[in-house]
């Protein structure tokens, strides 16, 4: 079947993705505004054994186990009946939320709300490409940067506020009108687009390896700084098992996940390591900034709320203006200015908390944030317009998961460090000392980023002036 023809009117296709970018809304919205609600729920159900941490956790490791293979499906069978399906689990999931009567049915919903989470994240990525021209990717991409720093600045305003006057349970209940909202303008402006003429199976053999390695790498990961015991080790062996009976049902695969002729190419390959760096650096950030604030400045909880919210509401402010500078100096290069960008807030955020306090880590986090905006809108549509029509889902979701893997890895790892920092200088500037030492070896790592996308976009131009000579 043909592909649907791409709207040209701007009208259209903000009707068109007005759906898509209000569910990757919900989405983030989903990871912070539970982080509110923690301090209630740990009181409602005192003593019944699981970490309540899990159920923020919990909800991550279901959209990066998950991403994947949904992106896999929405190539299969149509981004629209996908991102449709996940609305419906996300409202399944937040209902049972609402109405959870143990702690592990809460942390059980939060999983299937997470499973719905992982299409609202990955298709509107992939719609894009089949709604919008390919000289306007970029400040499209741009938009759904600024909806999801909409939604992750949102969450802990509203739910902190929803909390306060009804209770843990009316977040859950909030969620799920504005979800079945929606749904309703996914069948009022979101037409379906085509499919592949053949139907692939998705490999399911795979996608169970690839979640258990995640699940695996998620809890090892959250106990970094408690010290090694033997439950480390076995998740460490399991870990390597998956990861390895991964790549083995993925190369006997008829129709593998995660396409190795996908990852053959060494501009994805370095795209997703450096979304994972970045989204590492990033996640430390949300971290370790509430720690600093209140141990190292003496904040308050609710003043520690509105200091980090600066972050986020520059993020949601910049999003579209990054995509503009994407289309303007071209995606490869605009991934190289956001990266060198956050480079620099990222020595900004090691010395101006340390020298000024709470002003200094304003203005810090005020430029670390957009450079955020930058490097993913950029990064999102360099991948994006690199992708074949039959591959856009699956692209999208491992750029996802790749970001979603950095977040893993960066609540574990930049956390770590942060307290062995502490530990290290043991005195009343400690929490400052542990702050710039944090983000010094954050630098390095973003540095590293810059780095790689400068040798990727050389790599890239030899190739096309080979292919034109």
């Amino acid at each position: 079947m043909a592909n649907s023809p791409i709207p040209t009117d701007r009208k259209r296709i903000f009707a068109a993705l007005c759906a898509p970018s209000v569910a990757i809304m919900l989405a983030a919205f989903g990871i912070s505004s539970a982080a509110v609600t923690l301090p209630e729920v740990s009181g409602a159900f005192v003593a019944q054994g699981p970490n309540p941490t899990l159920i923020v956790s919990i909800y991550i490791l279901a959209v990066t186990s998950l991403v994947v293979p949904v992106g896999r499906a929405g190539d299969v069978y149509g981004k629209r009946a996908v991102l449709i399906s996940g609305l419906c689990v996300f409202t399944l999931g937040a209902a049972l939320a609402s109405a959870a009567a143990t702690l592990q049915v809460l942390i059980a919903s939060r999983f299937v709300q997470g499973a719905g989470a992982a299409a609202m994240m990955a298709m509107p990525l992939a719609l894009v490409r089949d709604l919008v021209p390919s000289g306007q990717i970029g400040r499209w991409m741009g938009l759904l940067g600024s909806m999801t720093a909409i939604g992750t600045a949102s969450g802990p305003a509203i739910a902190g506020a929803t909390v306060a006057a009804f209770g843990w349970r009316a977040v859950y209940v909030l969620q799920v009108p504005i979800a079945l909202a929606t749904l309703i303008l996914c069948f009022i402006w979101l037409r379906a687009g085509a499919t592949q003429a053949e139907k692939k199976s998705i490999d399911f053999p795979g996608a169970a390896a690839l979640a258990l390695f995640l699940a695996a790498i998620t809890f090892l990961i959250s106990g970094l700084g408690n010290g090694l015991d033997r439950t480390d080790g076995l998740l460490a062996l399991l870990a390597i098992g998956a990861l390895m009976a991964f790549k083995v049902i993925e190369t006997r695969s008829a129709s593998p996940i995660i396409p190795f002729d996908l990852l053959r190419s060494s501009h994805l390959r370095i795209s997703f390591a450096m979304n994972a760096i970045v989204s590492l650096v990033m996640m430390g950030m949300l971290v370790i900034g509430p720690f600093f604030l209140m141990n190292g400045l003496g904040l308050t909880t609710a003043q520690m709320g509105l200091a980090m919210s600066v972050g986020p509401i520059s993020a949601a402010l910049s999003g579209v203006p990054a995509g503009r500078l994407t289309e303007k100096l071209g995606a490869d290069h605009a991934v190289t200015a956001g990266a060198s960008a956050m480079a620099l807030a990222c020595v900004a955020m090691s010395a101006l908390p340390y020298m000024f306090g709470l002003v200094g880590f304003v203005l810090a986090f005020i430029l670390l944030a957009p450079s955020y905006q930058v490097f993913l809108a950029a990064l999102n549509t360099s991948v994006m317009q690199r992708a074949s029509d039959q591959q856009q889902g699956v692209t999208s979701a491992v750029l996802n998961l790749s970001r979603n893997f950095g977040f893993i890895l960066g609540a574990g790892s930049v956390s770590a460090i942060f307290w062995a920092l502490v530990s290290l200088s043991n005195g009343t500037q400690s929490a400052r000392f542990a702050m710039a030492g944090s983000f010094a070896i954050c630098f390095v790592c973003v540095l590293g980023v810059a780095l790689l996308s400068v040798r990727s976009r050389g790599h890239g131009l030899k190739r096309r002036r080979a292919a034109q000579g």
